[in-house]
């Protein structure tokens, strides 16, 4: 669950405690989410820096982003 959104969204704190950094390409549409969304977290078997994709399903809309904590 989403905890909040930081830095104007190029991070992502949820309940957990982990801590997220968004691919820029996928910042904008980070802004719009709310605390308490339900975050569906899959990590990807891509070589990339971004290889974990956060879903937000209440909107139904996924991001990019890297585990920094």
């Amino acid at each position: 669950m989403l905890m909040e959104v930081l830095n104007d969204g190029q991070e992502l704190l949820l309940m957990d405690g982990t801590k997220w950094m968004i691919n820029p390409g996928d910042i904008p549409s980070v802004c719009t989410w709310i605390p308490t969304a339900k975050i569906k977290v899959e990590k990807l078997d891509i070589n990339d820096m971004f290889f974990y994709k956060l879903t937000n399903l209440n909107v139904d809309i996924s991001v990019y982003a890297m585990k920094i904590n």
